[in-house]
């Protein structure tokens, strides 16, 4: 598992239900959380024509920092690591010691909604507003006092935004 073989995926998933003729053509919204908002921002800049609108909640976009501060060369990455309480394994940090995410994933030119907490412990940011600074079209709203994954009031005024972000015309 790597943030490259989840793009890939993801990619591959927005294909198959595009295709589908009861599937709007051109209205595909993607909507990614913490790696999952990195995963998304990836494929609709590699992809900006099977993406209609992106949404990005607490995006890790520190993923590369973290990374290249943990490990020098994928040669000095253990067989199996834990992340977040995951195992990965070296592929997870040599698509990230590859690239700066904050800007392979940034490229995408259509709207970009970013939601992102100021009291995030596990993505600081800074990253996000040098990733959000690269979208073309894109809007950062830091949500005071939130951290890394929405609950209570953060998630619904995040909700908000993102029902208001769907529904501009």
């Amino acid at each position: 598992m790597s943030i490259e073989t989840e793009a890939h995926d993801l990619t591959a998933v927005i294909k198959a239900i595009t295709a589908r003729s009861a599937a709007a053509s051109g209205r595909t919204l993607l909507v990614g959380g913490s790696q999952g908002g990195v995963v998304a921002g990836l494929v609709a800049s590699r992809h900006p024509k099977l993406v209609d609108r992106l949404a990005l909640m607490y995006p890790a976009f520190s993923m590369t920092h973290d990374a290249r501060s943990q490990y020098q060369t994928i040669g000095a990455v253990p067989r199996t690591t834990d992340v977040f309480g995951f195992t990965v394994g070296r592929a997870y940090y040599r698509a990230l010691l590859r690239q700066d995410v904050t800007k392979t994933a940034t490229t995408y030119r259509g709207p970009v909604l970013i939601v992102h907490g100021d009291a995030d412990d596990i993505v600081p940011i800074k990253y996000v507003r040098q990733a959000a600074a690269n979208y073309q079209h894109g809007q950062l709203h830091v949500l005071s006092g939130a951290g890394h994954g929405f609950e209570g009031q953060d998630q619904r005024q995040a909700l908000k935004l993102l029902d208001k972000f769907i529904n501009r015309k």
